[in-house]
């Protein structure tokens, strides 16, 4: 019987494979016609072979094997879709688009494949990381395979929500010379949560991981504003200078976490690379997806995503003088998914639409209807223009693409706006050193998309 199994589970992984490439391929197509209701009916039945694939991945992980080592063992292969076409109206850019069958798992039932990607060796190469805790290295002027990269990953992150559910897994991944750190969900306790950053020293044979860091606490499932993983987690890290990183965590939907100076969570960090110690820059934060320092003029800039409604763009200058509070749950332009929450609840989070009035920063800018907002990278050294990434599922709403915004010179107001339409979730975007590219990785369609600025 196990020999059975042994010869007909690779053959089964493939079958659902196909089906499940079909669905999100449907899905990319019904997106732009906006139809919400095929969209509905093809995002179920790709929940259901995305279940059937876990069922199988746990026969595997109870063996000590892994799925994706049975479907490409060695390798990750993208193949050209289109090279070089026009962004849109940005007429000073070229985009191309790579993409892949070899990365099983997402980090969203609307994705088919999830990854997050860093310039490495002096953004020569690019290393990648898979939701589910997969390595890989590939070059940028050959983009079409990516060698993997064996981990001890699995001797350090245990729970098998990690490998097998999109609500949890990587979250980010952030190279420092010769040093790659990952930031993930993690599983303090049974059923209570918290987020880590592992590090490794880069070897393109193998990652020898490290714990790094951890939230002093955890999160438990069981509280009374509920718990989403995938709705919570932050994870954004970036080098803030030679002896910190910025780290940015969400709540896992336990509200009040983001207004307690006592706790972890909701704060963007500030972690000492030598140290480990953490001290709260910025708190009141619900879900912060994108980051950037510059270090040149010494500002944050984040990204968030909103309830229903009100994702955010905010802007902190000068951070390390005063601890900022942006006020999740007390104040936000959006509003909650449900009516029905008790009054309890409601005076924790009353979703208040001013900020400034109850004593909060306001946000540069906010989204009605929401974008599902994430990366934010610079398009220009005096840290002025950027693109920030959109997933969402409404084109209508701007929702999958590349948001472009302008500041003023003294960096105080958004003076232009811009979209671009991808037709594709944007889960992660790097920028070169030059501002000349960037690489993307679209996970409607499991795609790798490079940018190059050509005026």
């Amino acid at each position: 019987m196990k020999k059975l199994l042994n010869i007909g589970l690779p053959i089964i992984v493939i079958v659902l494979l196909i089906i499940t490439l079909f669905a999100g391929h449907k899905i990319n197509k019904k997106n732009s016609a906006s139809k919400k209701k095929e969209i509905f009916n093809l995002t179920q039945q790709l929940q259901a072979k995305n279940d059937q694939i876990s069922i199988v991945q746990k026969f595997f992980l109870q063996n000590n094997k892994n799925i994706n080592d049975v479907v490409s063992p060695n390798y990750i292969n993208f193949s050209e879709i289109f090279k070089d076409r026009n962004l849109g109206n940005f007429e000073n850019y070229t985009i191309s688009k790579y993409k892949t069958n070899d990365i099983l798992f997402n980090a969203n039932i609307k994705a088919l494949a999830s990854a997050y990607i860093d310039f490495y060796n002096e953004d020569s190469d690019i290393i990648l990381a898979t939701s589910d805790g997969v390595f890989a290295s590939g070059k940028l002027n050959d983009i079409n395979k990516f060698k993997k990269i064996k981990s001890n990953i699995a001797s350090l992150v245990k729970f098998e929500d990690f490998y097998v559910n999109d609500q949890y897994g990587v979250k980010d991944i952030l190279v420092d010379s010769d040093i790659i750190y990952v930031s993930l969900i993690g599983e303090k306790e049974k059923n209570c949560h918290d987020l880590k950053i592992i590090k490794s020293k880069i070897n393109k044979e193998f990652l020898d991981f490290e714990i790094f860091y951890e939230t002093l606490e955890c999160v438990n499932k069981k509280n009374k504003h509920g718990f989403r993983a995938h709705q919570g987690a932050g994870g954004r890290m970036v080098k803030k200078n030679n002896s910190s990183i910025l780290f940015t965590t969400g709540e896992f939907r336990n509200r009040p976490l983001a207004q307690d100076l006592n706790s972890n969570y909701g704060k963007i960090l500030d972690i000492d690379t030598f140290s480990k110690e953490a001290k709260i820059i910025s708190l009141g934060h619900r879900n912060p997806q994108g980051l950037y320092y510059s270090n040149k003029y010494d500002f944050i800039i984040s990204t968030e995503h909103g309830p229903k409604g009100g994702d955010e763009v905010n802007l902190n200058k000068n951070p390390l003088k005063l601890i900022k509070n942006f006020g999740w749950p007390i104040s936000s332009y959006g509003e909650h998914y449900h009516k029905n929450y008790s009054k309890e609840i409601l005076d924790q989070a009353p979703l208040n639409d001013s900020h400034k009035k109850y004593g909060f920063t306001e946000p540069i800018k906010y989204f009605v209807p929401s974008i599902g907002i994430s990366e934010i990278v610079p398009l220009d050294k005096n840290d002025i223009e950027f693109f920030i990434g959109a997933m969402g599922s409404e084109i209508i709403e701007k929702d999958l693409g590349l948001h472009y915004i302008k500041f003023d010179e003294n960096r105080d107001k958004i003076t232009d706006h811009d979209y671009v339409l991808l037709n594709e979730r944007v889960r992660d975007m790097v920028v070169s050193q030059d501002r000349k590219t960037i690489v993307l990785f679209l996970e409607t369609s499991g795609s790798i998309a490079i940018i190059k600025k050509i005026k």
